[in-house]
């Protein structure tokens, strides 16, 4: 395990998270849907991670435990929560339903130590309930209960994604084939719900493809597998705390790019997430360079 690293991977899908949202806003507006954008994020990506394989030469076969594995585990990442996540972003706005969705670091620390009776230090609790707050601050105006309770849900599932993904030993697998069957499955749980709602579009602007494409090698490509690299390196508790740097670029994104606001709630709110990141950060440096000095 590289701690080091894992801080590094988390905190870069946690920026991908973060601006791809409003990307897909964007497609939204150039015909396509909640439903379709989860379809063609994960087929798309297929194509440039099985390329990056055989690149590293690495082997696509697995046994039938891992495969029963990652049918779970797409259900859950790729397909339910990017589906209530997406779906929540028609009825509130992109930062409200970021904030809700940030349940999931609490969920994780919570099973982790609750069921599978992991210890949880007191550096970790103090970055937990700094970033919460941090991201709770972000919470205002009028909001939809159907929003909310979408994305409530994709926190709720994200998490369980989080988990999975340590507990089940996944993590052990190479982390771009783990997108890539990811991304197999995700397609056919979308394509075949897709036409049984008959909700799947076709037909999308040259604007709405490139959006989309764009969702889908930031997220199925480089976002997923990130995230799978964190958990392996640093476990799912931390991997969610620093993940919490997600809403954050979506609020600078948001100034930047659609002229929103900066209220000085807002700059308090993002100190604390990001104090609550430096924590961690600090800690786990920490730790390696103590180890380091008693193994000499």
């Amino acid at each position: 395990m590289n701690k080091t690293r894992g801080l590094i991977y988390a905190i870069l899908a946690g920026f991908i998270y973060g601006f791809t949202p409003i990307l897909g806003k964007l497609s939204y507006m150039e015909g396509s849907n909640t439903l379709s954008l989860t379809f063609y994020r994960s087929l798309l990506s297929i194509p440039f991670i099985f390329g990056i394989l055989k690149y590293k030469k690495i082997p696509l076969a697995i046994t039938k435990q891992e495969i029963k594995k990652l049918a779970i585990l797409s259900s859950l990442g790729p397909s339910l929560t990017a589906i209530t996540l997406y779906g929540a972003y028609n009825y509130i706005s992109v930062g409200m339903t970021t904030t809700i969705h940030y349940i999931y670091p609490v969920l994780v620390a919570a099973v982790s130590v609750i069921i599978f009776k992991e210890k949880i230090s007191k550096e970790k609790i103090l970055a937990l309930v700094l970033s919460t707050i941090g991201v709770a601050l972000f919470f205002e105006g009028s909001f939809s209960i159907v929003g909310v309770i979408l994305a409530l849900l994709s926190g709720v599932i994200y998490g369980a994604h989080l988990l999975y993904i340590d507990k089940s030993g996944l993590n052990a697998m190479y982390p771009f084939k783990i997108s890539l069957f990811l991304s197999a499955f995700a397609s056919i749980y979308m394509f075949i719900f897709g036409m049984i709602s008959k909700t799947l579009v076709f037909n999308m602007s040259i604007k709405g493809w490139i959006y989309t494409l764009l969702v889908s090698i930031f997220v199925s490509v480089l976002a997923n597998t990130l995230i799978t690299m964190a958990v392996k390196n640093v476990g799912p508790t931390v991997t969610a705390i620093v993940g919490m740097f997600e809403p954050i670029t979506s609020i600078l994104l948001g100034i930047i790019l659609l002229n929103e606001p900066f209220t000085l709630k807002n700059i308090f709110a993002c100190i604390l997430i990001l104090t609550g990141v430096l924590i961690i950060t600090l800690i786990k440096e920490e730790k390696v360079k103590i180890k380091t000095v008693l193994s000499k």
